[in-house]
């Protein structure tokens, strides 16, 4: 059975000569769902394809929901299917509202972003489902 690892790496655990940390297949595919979601496209100077393009709208707070909706659903669609292997994406859904995210005296509202991602693992031919939000506006998680 292949062994998966949990990201980041804990390069301090391996120079005290312990075992890296290992995940399951489904951990690691939700890790790099989260990965791709969260790279902007040519941050990673080995493959500039990685990534998606959330990055590019993420100060372009004056689309419209569905448009930003539309937007991260195709770009998170292309990028799996480009580099997730492991997954055969079934549907991209994404939900787009706005969060307070200040104290009493001082608002600070963002775009929080919920994407879902479903599929089937080819490996297992297991249903998958990954979940995760972060705000945009600037993105932070």
């Amino acid at each position: 059975m292949k062994a998966y690892y949990k990201i980041p790496f804990d390069f301090e655990s391996l120079t005290e000569k312990n075992d890296a940390e290992k995940i399951s297949l489904d951990s690691s595919v939700s890790q790099h769902l989260f990965l791709l979601a969260t790279t902007a496209l040519g941050e990673c100077k080995f493959d500039e394809t990685y990534g998606s393009e959330i990055w590019e709208m993420d100060f372009d707070l004056m689309k419209s929901d569905n448009k930003l909706k539309e937007l991260i659903s195709a770009t998170l669609k292309k990028s799996i299917s480009m580099h997730e292997k492991r997954l055969v994406v079934e549907d991209v859904e994404v939900f787009v509202n706005d969060h307070n995210l200040g104290t009493l005296g001082k608002k600070r509202m963002k775009k929080k972003v919920t994407i879902a991602v479903k599929g089937l693992i080819l490996e297992t031919n297991r249903s998958f489902t990954f979940n995760n939000a972060f705000f945009v506006g600037p993105l932070s998680y």
